[in-house]
């Protein structure tokens, strides 16, 4: 009883306190948050399209809006204050190795990001690092491990420069060694059948396919000149996202070309990890877009990358391109997820740039963003609304994101994942 009095005490000074002290909350300590029933009272909860004022109760991590007759541990009064859904992270690699690991995360959590999907990583590297994830007060995050790519294609030249670096001492001595972990050669049709019980065997999320310039794939296919950037037969994808659904896995295809998208799309992958960057000013064609939006695939944007070619004397027909990409795939109604493929920054970086361009309204991008983007990384798990059943993972901002969405992050001022709260 006397845990759950301070327990209860520590949550109003809190809420009492977080007008003042705007993104230095304090969580409460107790031993078993789950365990814990809370009535939140005067808050205005996200529906999808506005802000509604609901009473909402949390009991065992799940959330309900009709649970009248609930013993409750505790009641917070939220003031008026919004609720929103979690951001997440649609596209990253940054959570592999534990180098400024905890700062990393803590960058995550700090900006209301709880999930995030990592789109290749060696299964021997990230293992020891599993403990840091998929926890109800960590950030949960979904893996695809080792793409399947074609021989010469990327991610070979990018694991090789890595062991060169030595950045997989003590898991790797040659690149040959690395195959398999980093990535699987799939040339052909035998290839496909004699690895893949050794891709499921490292027990994926989703599988992660690589196109690259598939227009030029057999001018690229014998030309070491082209180490690094080439990918998989395009007559291959058919049949590997036949495997993969057979195995309940989504696919997920790295585009670099308006033909790389085509191809993905008409094998019916589920999401396609890029947005296409063209140098040659070649967009997505809307016919593909509309076939996009009828097999629900996802299009996750990754758009901020370009911002590295700044110096680039075509940088401002790439961010033309991206920009007119955008709107077809908004045009067509196709489901945009928010990724940014930054290394050094995560998908706080992809939104800015996004409400920069000035294409998507602030209800778009929040629905992206909280959505759409945990969609595509947890398509199984109830999460991405706040609906009856779903879990209980939001947070509570001091100002409303449909009028100024800009610094969404800055408003933030309670975390809850899973009914945890969240430092």
């Amino acid at each position: 009883m006397r845990n759950r009095i301070y327990y209860m005490l520590a949550v109003l000074f809190i809420l009492t306190s977080c007008y003042s002290k705007k993104n230095k909350i304090t969580k409460a300590e107790f031993e078993n948050p789950n365990s814990l029933s809370i009535k939140l009272v005067n808050g205005y909860w996200f529906n999808g399209n506005t802000f509604e004022n609901k009473t909402a109760w949390v009991s065992k991590g799940i959330l309900s809006f009709n649970n009248e007759n609930a013993v409750n541990d505790t009641i917070i009064d939220l003031k008026g204050m919004y609720v929103v859904p979690p951001f997440a992270e649609a596209h990253n690699h940054n959570l592999e190795s534990d180098y400024k690991l905890k700062e990393r995360i803590d960058s995550y959590l700090d900006n209301g990001v709880f999930y995030v999907k990592l789109l290749s990583s060696i299964k021997k590297r990230i293992d020891p690092l599993m403990h840091n994830y998929n926890k109800p007060d960590r950030i949960d995050v979904s893996l695809a491990h080792a793409p399947l790519t074609a021989t010469g294609g990327h991610p070979v030249a990018l694991r090789k420069r890595f062991l060169e670096y030595g950045r997989f001492e003590g898991l790797f001595n040659t690149l040959e060694e690395i195959e398999s972990h980093g990535y699987f050669i799939i040339d052909d049709i035998e290839d496909l059948e004699k690895k893949w019980s050794q891709v499921l065997s490292f027990e994926p999320d989703f599988i992660k396919i690589m196109l690259l310039f598939s227009e030029e794939y057999e001018k690229r296919k014998n030309d070491t000149t082209y180490f690094g950037n080439k990918g998989l037969n395009p007559e291959l994808v058919p049949e590997i996202v036949k495997k993969a659904h057979q195995n309940n896995l989504r696919v997920s295809a790295h585009v670099e070309t308006a033909y790389d998208f085509h191809i993905a799309v008409k094998a019916g992958v589920d999401e396609i990890a890029h947005l296409p960057e063209i140098d040659n000013g070649n967009s997505i064609s809307l016919k593909d877009a509309i076939l996009a939006k009828e097999r629900g695939i996802i299009v996750t944007t990754t758009t901020s990358l370009v911002t590295k070619k700044r110096e680039d004397p075509n940088y401002n027909e790439l961010l033309n391109n991206i920009s007119a990409n955008l709107k077809l795939l908004k045009e067509a109604e196709v489901k945009i997820a928010i990724g940014s493929d930054m290394y050094n920054d995560n998908s706080v970086g992809e939104f800015q740039f996004l409400y920069d361009l000035g294409i998507f309204s602030n209800l778009e991008l929040l629905k992206m963003w909280c959505e759409n983007s945990s969609m595509t990384i947890f398509p199984n798990r109830k999460i991405g609304h706040l609906k009856e059943g779903y879990e209980a993972n939001f947070l509570v901002l001091d100002s409303n994101p449909l009028d100024d969405i800009r610094e969404i992050n800055n408003s933030i001022v309670l975390k809850v994942k899973q009914g945890m709260i969240l430092e």
